[in-house]
């Protein structure tokens, strides 16, 4: 019988053919594997198809070339002497001043952040946008209920947005040179493309041999991608950064459309964390989702962690919900969690990734059930019992299909 979770050492040599095999043969479009580099190499595709890269520690230096293009820079803002920013199109421009003009019709508190981090990555001047808003636009769809707003021209203008935002946001490279990558950054190859590196650091990679055309940038470096961490904990230094998030077309829109990956980098405070899980019978269609962290070192970014030692709960069998276990965790180690796998993780810094994508509205929260099931037996968060979006736990007692 297949195990339905793990909890392995990425940095261990026995445990890397156990990760990849069991990934491959969950998704037989992949090819898993581990990549050292030592030194200048060139970065490419095993089988022609997409391949990510990514790092897990170490750091080095990626070459990028006069023209390439990026939609970074709604974090650090790229330096000026190396990249230009586009300049606003002016009909995405017009969007941005009916949306800014009608703020005070929105009728969804959610929808409120999102919304106002979409309008802050203009330029003080009003002549630029920077970044990648996909994010933004997930969370309207996960977190805030329609309409946003009570005015018909402002909701119309909003949905307007799916339709242009993955033209936004660019910069575009003045001249050839080498620039730094570290630790939870993203590098992509796709098709027959090269990327030339050069440094001490080891990637984890992932590549789909199905597809050969890129929906984002060769380079996504976390020190130049907008913080969306919220809220805050004593002596836990907040950090949420997405180099990939969903990628929705239509507000609308079902299925997994551009996704096959998904990942963000988060320090997660155990206050701050429900216990969930991604449904084996996918809400919306297409596929179901799997998690898996890869545990990263927070001192690389320098990051507080009120000296928690980092772990996580996992839940094997939503059926039985006295049923959990507790895995201690170190920078380095993998987390793989099917679908129907309950999982919190607590006081822990990692690359948390997915396949096909954080699709909207297949993250169901646990705790109350965990509470009310479990006698008192079983961790949950109390700070989330009334987090629960679903109505019978029993809906979700099946093995997902392969």
């Amino acid at each position: 019988m297949k195990t339905p979770s793990f909890v392995l050492d990425f940095n261990d040599d026995a445990d890397v053919p156990i990760i990849k095999n069991r990934m491959e043969q969950d998704y037989p479009f992949l090819r898993i594997s581990r990549v050292e580099i030592q030194g200048e190499t060139l970065l490419k595709t095993e089988c022609g198809g997409q391949r990510f890269f990514c790092l897990s520690h170490g750091q080095g230096e990626a070459f990028l070339p006069a023209g390439y293009r990026t939609q970074e820079g709604d974090g650090v803002v790229l330096p000026s002497e190396d990249y230009q920013p586009d300049t606003i199109d002016p009909d995405f421009k017009a969007l941005l001043e009916k949306i800014a003009a009608g703020q005070d019709s929105i009728s969804s508190p959610k929808a409120l952040p999102p919304i106002d981090a979409i309008l802050g990555r203009r330029s003080s001047c009003g002549k630029y946008f920077r970044g990648d808003i996909a994010g933004e636009l997930w969370r309207l769809l996960e977190q805030a209920p329609r309409p946003w707003s009570m005015d018909s021209h402002v909701e119309a203008t909003l949905e307007q947005l799916f339709a242009c935002y993955r033209k936004q946001g660019f910069s575009t490279k003045k001249a050839d040179s080498w620039e730094t990558v570290m630790a939870g950054d993203q590098l992509l190859v796709s098709g027959d493309e090269e990327l030339r590196v050069r440094g001490r650091f080891t990637c984890f990679s992932l590549e789909n041999i199905e597809r050969s055309t890129p929906h984002v940038s060769k380079v996504r470096r976390l020190r130049y991608l907008l913080d969306t961490a919220g809220g805050c904990s004593p002596g836990f230094d907040p950090f949420r950064r997405l180099p990939i998030t969903w990628f929705p077309n239509d507000p609308g829109e079902e299925g997994d459309g551009l996704n096959f990956f998904n990942n963000h980098v988060v320090n997660i405070p155990a206050e701050n964390s429900p216990t969930h899980f991604h449904p084996p019978i996918p809400i919306g269609g297409g596929m179901p989702q799997t998690e898996f962290y890869l545990v990263l070192d927070p001192s690389e970014y320098q990051l507080a962690t009120a000296g928690e030692e980092p772990s996580i709960v996992l839940y094997p069998n939503l059926a039985d919900l006295s049923r959990y276990e507790i895995h201690r965790l170190k920078p380095g180690m993998f987390v793989y969690m099917p679908p129907g796998v309950g999982h919190r993780g607590l006081n822990v810094f990692a690359m948390i990734m997915t396949i096909p994508g954080f699709k909207p509205g297949n993250e169901l929260y646990l705790d109350y059930d965990i509470c009310e099931r479990a006698g008192g037996t079983s961790p949950y968060n109390e700070n989330h019992l009334k987090s629960k979006n679903y109505d019978r736990l029993e809906d979700w007692y099946i093995t997902c299909p392969r």
